[in-house]
């Protein structure tokens, strides 16, 4: 299955091949979750890169940033995918995503994984 993607900014239209696998219970697999998270980054126009973090010098953790005008979110690409997937939705959930459509599990998850102060601010 693919997922197409249009954006209202862009001419640019995406797609992104969705591989479904079995269920676990009503909760998603970490790899369907995963990709369902890195759609929502597409539509917001984040880049998400997956790059190996370790170094013996310094302590390099995953999280957004920004860089040269891009919204980016690196995660460390040897950790696990459920923590790779928390880690994404924890970084998603400072974004506005009022106006997307999310499937409701999907969207339940990255408000689990938002920060207490980010649960605390007033609904738009």
């Amino acid at each position: 299955m693919l997922l197409l993607i249009i954006s209202a900014n862009s001419p640019i239209m995406l797609l992104i091949p969705i591989y479904k696998e079995a269920r676990m219970g009503s909760n998603f697999s970490a790899t369907y979750l995963l990709q369902h998270l890195e759609s929502i980054a597409v539509q917001l126009e984040i880049e998400v890169c997956y790059e190996d973090l370790s170094d013996e010098e310094i302590l390099i953790r995953s999280g957004g940033c920004k860089l040269l005008g891009r919204n980016l979110i690196i995660i460390d690409s040897r950790r696990p995918t459920d923590e790779q997937a928390r880690i994404l939705a924890r970084e998603l959930s400072k974004y506005d995503l009022e106006d997307l459509y999310i499937l409701p599990q999907v969207r339940e998850f990255i408000f689990s994984q938002s920060s207490p102060r980010e649960k605390n601010l007033p609904q738009r």
